[in-house]
């Protein structure tokens, strides 16, 4: 499940990229660049908290 939460956040930090790269004015590539540096370090967060708790016993 973590992965896959990971994942999504990955996924929405390359949709903010690709509107970057069309974006028509400079501020708004900023803010999307932005957004997806912010959506990148979710995902590494995410990641790394998943991999410090202990598995669940089952």
């Amino acid at each position: 499940m973590a992965k896959s939460q990971a994942k999504a956040l990955q996924e929405k930090a390359e949709m903010f990229e690709r509107r970057a790269e069309s974006a028509a004015d400079p501020i708004s590539r900023e803010h999307y660049r932005e957004m997806a540096a912010h959506y990148r370090r979710l995902a590494t967060e995410h990641l790394e908290i998943n991999r410090s708790e202990p598995a669940p016993h089952t």
